[in-house]
């Protein structure tokens, strides 16, 4: 029977304590024994005998939370529905003790109606936006300055202790300001909904001369891809006309080249025939001159006789001839023939010894033929 009274029990969140027997608290209680009406013994987590005209009380000392909602009207006569939560532990339970009388939520309640009309007289002097954008200055603020002295015993001008409830504050938060008239949230709205409508409208207008710019860009990197594929194509023909021009003036270079070397060959074979002819002219007058010369002297001495003439001719007229040949080849420019030069004076000694025989002149040694022979050997 005393573990079964040592059960836990669910009431009103209080552990069930049993009439007789052992009672043990847990770590985060408080244990309070009362014996004869007065503080017999107590203690954080302590265990004691409780008899059945004992009485025994255990404090929770964790941290609490409670959920408080207030319905209040702001300046404007708006009205707004605050939430908020605050949390609270018990750090005095020897001073709570006179308040909780075994219930614990009996703390809990007077604290939520503390809040509740505490928000209530907050709400009623501020304004909907100040309750809205400033809940945690203008809201918060003002419940732990108006509710946090009362629970230190300073709430009060009757009340002359200091000693408080034995429970600390640590934090009120206002989870939610909601405006209970839909046309006055509509009309708070507004605003809001017109600067969001003006920055989408800014963004769209960024967003289109953004694209406008994109576009611009695109279009500029096609033109500007163009006039390089242009410019690439212009180069290229350039190149190819410059490659043209340069392989038809190679050419006609060539052509110009084997020109002038025609000219220049034609040029020296007229030079050649040139020289031919006044060497033949040459001849044939001193020849003529010889001729003369021979006849005038036949005619001056008629009684020589024929050894005689040939004797006179070789011994006076063959030098003459023979300077006349040289005189006529020292006028000659000698340049290039298709010939040597060995045959161009083969030559004008052949005419010349056709003269001296054509005259008569007996002249010792080879005949034409076999002097040519001889010359080529």
């Amino acid at each position: 029977m005393l573990a079964l009274a040592r059960r836990l029990l669910s009431r009103g969140g209080m552990r069930t304590i049993p009439n007789f027997g052992r009672v043990t608290a847990e770590p985060h209680e408080f244990l309070i024994l009362i014996r004869d009406g007065k503080v017999k013994r107590s203690g954080q987590g302590v265990s004691v005998f409780k008899w059945p005209s004992d009485s025994v009380t255990l404090i929770p000392t964790t941290i609490q939370k409670l959920q408080f909602r207030a319905d209040q009207v702001t300046l404007e006569k708006a009205g707004v529905e605050v939430t908020g939560l605050a949390v609270y532990r018990i750090v005095e339970p020897l001073l709570a003790y006179r308040m909780i009388d075994r219930d614990r939520d009996g703390l809990t309640d007077i604290l939520r109606e503390m809040f509740v009309g505490a928000t209530r007289r907050i709400v009623a002097g501020l304004g909907l936006e100040e309750c809205l954008t400033h809940r945690k200055e203008r809201v918060a603020a003002a419940l732990m300055a108006e509710i946090a002295p009362v629970l230190a015993g300073e709430g009060s001008q009757e009340d002359g202790t200091s000693t408080g409830w034995g429970v600390v504050i640590d934090t009120i938060e206002i989870q939610d300001v909601k405006v209970l008239s839909q046309e006055v949230f509509t009309r708070l709205q507004a605003p809001y909904r017109e600067k969001l409508a003006l920055e989408a409208l800014r963004a769209k207008e960024e967003v289109a001369v953004e694209e406008n710019r994109l576009a611009f860009e695109r279009k500029r990197a096609a033109e500007d891809a163009r006039r390089a594929i242009m410019a690439e194509e212009e180069a290229r023909i350039a190149a190819e006309r410059r490659r043209e021009m340069q392989a038809l003036e190679h050419k006609q270079a060539l052509v110009r080249r084997a020109h002038e070397e025609e000219l220049l060959r034609a040029r020296e074979r007229a030079e050649a025939e040139q020289a031919e002819a006044r060497i033949a002219l040459e001849t044939r007058r001193a020849a003529a001159e010889l001729e003369a010369e021979i006849e005038a002297k036949k005619r001056s001495v008629p009684e020589l006789g024929e050894a005689r003439l040939q004797e006179i001719m070789l011994t006076e007229t063959l030098p003459s001839i023979a300077n006349a040949f040289r005189a006529s080849f020292d006028r000659v420019n000698v340049t290039t023939t298709d010939g040597s030069l060995l045959s161009f004076l083969s030559a004008g000694l052949d005419q010349v010894m056709d003269v001296a025989r054509a005259r008569g002149a007996p002249l010792p040694g080879l005949g034409k033929s076999e002097a040519r022979e001889g010359q080529n050997d």
